[in-house]
């Protein structure tokens, strides 16, 4: 689960570096080329692929909406926005994870390995990251300008939202952490669909209903991380209004955005089979309810998230699928 932090390291801990002991017959150049491989393999390691992907879904709605036809150009424009979006995606998180590593390895609670663990360390952890972002911005330059604007300004929020200094960063700060989530969400969706069409209604739309569902999740979050959030005292939502309040706050987000969905579909800017999707939102009350009734413990709400995780992969799908069939 993701945890906060400030800039700074504690004592570095006793790890096995994964370079391991090289052998002992190996020449120079050998044990250079072992020693590297070994090392891509931490960095790799340290790629969140799953939440970089769930980030990154918005962007391949953008795509498959506006996919105007199947052409060798068109085709290499959905490879490079793939590409990028899904580098600043991970950018996003390993940053995320560079800013958080004090906290990281304060936690007394168990928690995934740390890049330390993986014998990486945080200027590493650094490079890498400006790694990612800058060659995201290269690959969604070969499209367009206006993607390199896009790719800035996602780099920029990203910032705002780790960077290791108490009082300006940018998650534990209410509202504003929530903003940076929606205009994050939105400008993924537009690089898709920036791809094949300038921005319309259509896009906007699209793009605002997966900020106010990827926003509704991540209020869900800070009610799981509640307890590790308010002993670093990070001035999250649930640390500041209360575990219930804010989790009823984000069904209620949630159930918007499904409304938010019905009515593009009703103005014709959706198919209109999306309607439909509404129906899945009573399966997650059900399910929120079960959380709430269980004290809103960690284990019921991380269960909670992949139920709904689940959930709304299904109207990811059928909106990529109708978006598709409609063409």
């Amino acid at each position: 689960m993701e945890v906060h932090g400030c800039l700074g390291c504690p004592p570095p801990r006793a790890v096995v570096h994964p370079a391991g002991r090289l052998p002992a017959h190996a020449s120079d150049a050998e044990s250079t080329l072992i020693y590297m491989a070994r090392k891509l393999k931490s960095f790799l390691a340290c790629l969140r692929y799953r939440d970089a992907f769930i980030f990154q879904s918005p962007t391949l709605i953008g795509l498959a909406i506006f996919f105007p036809a199947v052409s060798l150009a068109n085709g290499l424009r959905v490879l490079l926005v793939s590409g990028g979006s899904f580098l600043l995606m991970a950018y996003i998180f390993s940053f995320n994870d560079w800013a958080d590593i004090r906290l990281d390895c304060q936690n007394p609670q168990p928690h995934r390995p740390t890049f330390l663990d993986k014998g990486i360390t945080k200027r590493e952890m650094l490079a890498l990251s400006a790694l990612l972002a800058g060659v995201g911005v290269l690959i969604l330059g070969l499209i367009s300008r206006t993607h390199v604007l896009v790719a800035l300004i996602i780099i920029l929020l990203g910032l705002a939202y780790s960077f290791p200094v108490r009082g300006i960063q940018g998650k534990g700060l209410p509202v504003f952490s929530s903003g940076l989530h929606f205009v994050n969400t939105l400008l993924a969706c537009l690089l898709g669909s920036l791809a094949f069409s300038p921005i319309d209604a259509r896009a906007l739309g699209v793009g605002s209903y997966l900020g106010l569902l990827i926003t509704a999740g991540h209020l869900v979050q800070e009610v799981e991380d509640y307890a590790e959030d308010r002993l670093a005292n990070v001035g999250t939502y649930a640390v500041r209004f209360g575990q219930k309040p804010v989790f009823i706050f984000a069904c209620t987000l949630f159930g918007f955005s499904f409304l938010f969905l019905f009515g593009l579909a009703q103005a014709g800017l959706l198919p209109t089979e999306m309607r439909y999707a509404i129906l899945v939102y009573p399966i997650f009350l059900v399910a929120a309810i079960r959380a709430y009734r269980a004290g809103l413990n960690p284990e019921s709400v991380w269960r909670l998230r992949g139920q709904y995780r689940l959930l709304f992969a299904i109207v990811a799908l059928s909106l990529l699928v109708s978006a598709l069939v409609a063409k």
